[in-house]
């Protein structure tokens, strides 16, 4: 990985959402499980764990614009991929209870690490953005797990566009009054996240969610910055 400390001074600190701030409680499968039981609809939750992300691949593939490219497009990617991960179309109402359950708070943890990241930007005076592959579920979310306020919150939604597009990353710079090369973006994924960072020019810190933020790697960042 190239040395973040070099380059132009970080001006904003960019953070994808899902993966990096916060990751599914307790699980994708777990949640499907529990709700789709509310409808009469018995499963495994570890079975619909392990067809969920095969299904969402699936889905990504298919579309143009993946997760949408609107929020009303939004409802029918996801009918797609709960379609694939049940392994069959569910009635409208529980894909509706389905999706509506990840804008609550409650169905997310944080990744350790997360509020001490967002509070080390601010402490050195930089505005923060969340730039995420999301709908408008997701500055609600935000304010619910206690983040918020972000300078800029853009999900892909908003913009038309998915990540690794780098459209997202620079919506996210207009809004904060930046160009891509003063942004430090941290994210778990290197095909959305890093693709993007490279396309527009920022810097890309890496964070593995099971381990947490890299804090000190951060702090070293923006010590110099």
């Amino acid at each position: 990985m190239p040395d973040l400390r070099q380059g132009c001074a970080i001006r904003a600190v960019s953070f994808d959402a899902a993966g990096t701030l916060f990751v599914p409680h307790p699980g994708v499968g777990a949640v499907y499980a529990e709700v789709a039981a509310r409808h009469g609809i018995v499963r495994d939750a570890c079975e619909l764990e392990s067809r969920f992300r095969p299904a969402f691949a699936a889905a990504q593939r298919r579309w143009r614009v993946p997760y949408g490219a609107d929020d009303s497009d939004a409802l029918t990617f996801w009918a797609e991929v709960i379609s694939g991960t049940f392994g069959e179309p569910l009635p409208y109402e529980t894909v509706c209870d389905l999706y509506d359950a990840f804008a609550s708070a409650t169905r997310w943890r944080l990744v350790p690490g997360a509020h001490a990241a967002v509070d080390l930007a601010r402490a050195h005076g930089l505005p923060t953005a969340v730039v995420s592959n999301f709908d408008c579920r997701l500055e609600p979310l935000l304010a619910g797990i206690g983040l918020g306020p972000f300078d800029a919150v853009v999900a892909s939604t908003a913009v038309g566009r998915a990540k690794p597009d780098p459209a997202v990353l620079i919506e996210a710079c207009r809004r904060l009054g930046v160009v891509p090369a003063d942004v430090l973006h941290l994210g778990d994924s290197e095909r959305e996240d890093g693709v993007m960072c490279v396309a527009a020019g920022a810097r890309w810190l890496r964070v593995d969610p099971l381990v947490g933020i890299p804090l000190e790697e951060l702090s070293a960042i923006l010590a110099v910055a």
